[in-house]
């Protein structure tokens, strides 16, 4: 009796350092798991901080699952737009996902051979740069405006290039702060081509409504457009875009030319993917809100979910000064953030 008595003693202690292991298991569980909660809670609101202090330009992860494809984008400078170009490019190459690759299609007017290289210098993983030379554009009605020459090699894209039958094309005072690929796949079947609708519309009416696109309802902008070449080559747009232009002069030229030529065969993109910042210097953000079907309540709301920001006006990032709490400084913060690492120019 003894000895079975013993045996359930010991049995007993077994069990309750079993029990008490497990315990102490179970809790060193619960309490690590607590630890990374709060370490993801952490970085969570050290992320929503960012995001606050810069509008939150960052790859995100979660959002790249099962992206992938080719992106064909067409740039247009000069060589005094060559720093905004390679930004524009370099914000790009940054913020895209590891599946997307990027083809750059840079059309040049007028710049040297180490720009060139410099330009192809931006190549890496999933990004080529190829460089395109064009001539000097020769249309009569182009006057001193604000609108260049160079813009204008944006009506031959389609002609340039003659093996794609869709690029996006992008201004080169941009900054890309998100991944392209879904802008990319927008429908366009149909149409010449999708953009952002501009405020100009009620902003600067007056040769807006010259233009005679009240049945439309709107005017867009050109500064990224997602073109339908295959289309615009079999219209032969290009001859259009070039009647247009050789009798008509208007303040936004290329612009202006685009809006009335394309007629109804445009699709209206979001306005994240052209989010242009001079008119929320200008205009209530309120009015700026209910034009874009959005309720933004500060800045950002606007530029936090800006895959695109464009610098639409004569105030460029570069050598502009702006006080610290101006909301035009944090966003020229991120683009230097994209320009510094890049080698000077020779």
């Amino acid at each position: 009796m003894k000895d079975s008595g013993m045996k359930w003693v010991i049995v007993a202690n077994i069990l309750g350092i079993i029990v008490t292991g497990l315990l102490l298991c179970a809790s060193f569980i619960e309490k690590n798991v607590e630890r990374r909660n709060q370490l993801a809670e952490q970085e969570a609101k050290k992320v929503a901080q960012q995001k606050k202090e810069n509008f939150g330009y960052r790859v995100e992860p979660e959002l790249c699952y099962g992206v992938e494809g080719d992106v064909n984008i067409v740039l247009i400078t000069d060589a005094n737009y060559m720093d905004f170009t390679r930004v524009a490019i370099n914000s790009a190459k940054n913020t895209k996902c590891e599946g997307s690759k990027y083809n750059f299609y840079v059309m040049t007017l007028d710049v040297s051979e180490d720009d060139k290289e410099a330009l192809k210098a931006l190549e890496g993983k999933n990004v080529s740069v190829s460089v395109l030379e064009q001539k000097e554009v020769d249309l009569f009605y182009i006057r001193d405006t604000h609108v260049s020459k160079t813009s204008l090699l944006k009506y031959y894209i389609a002609q340039e290039l003659k093996d794609l039958d869709k690029v996006l094309f992008v201004d080169s005072d941009i900054m890309v702060l998100h991944d392209l690929t879904k802008l990319y796949n927008t429908n366009i079947e149909g149409k010449y081509l999708a953009a952002v609708k501009d405020p100009s519309w009620f902003f600067e009416n007056t040769h807006v409504v010259e233009l005679n696109l009240n049945e439309r309802g709107f005017y867009f902008n050109t500064g990224v457009m997602l073109m339908n070449l295959a289309k615009i080559r079999e219209d032969n747009l290009l001859e259009k875009l070039e009647e247009y232009t050789n009798n008509n002069f208007r303040t936004y030229m290329d612009q202006d030319a685009y809006n009335v030529v394309v007629g109804n065969d445009v699709v209206l993109l979001d306005v994240e993917h052209n989010t242009m910042n001079f008119f929320f210097e200008h205009i209530d953000m309120k009015v700026l809100a209910e034009f874009y079907g959005r309720e933004w309540k500060d800045y950002q709301d606007v530029f936090g979910n800006a895959v695109i920001v464009h610098f639409a006006s004569s105030k460029k990032p570069l050598g502009t000064k702006v006080d610290e709490g101006h909301f035009f400084y944090k966003l020229q913060q991120m683009w230097y953030a994209f320009y510094t690492p890049l080698p000077a120019l020779k």
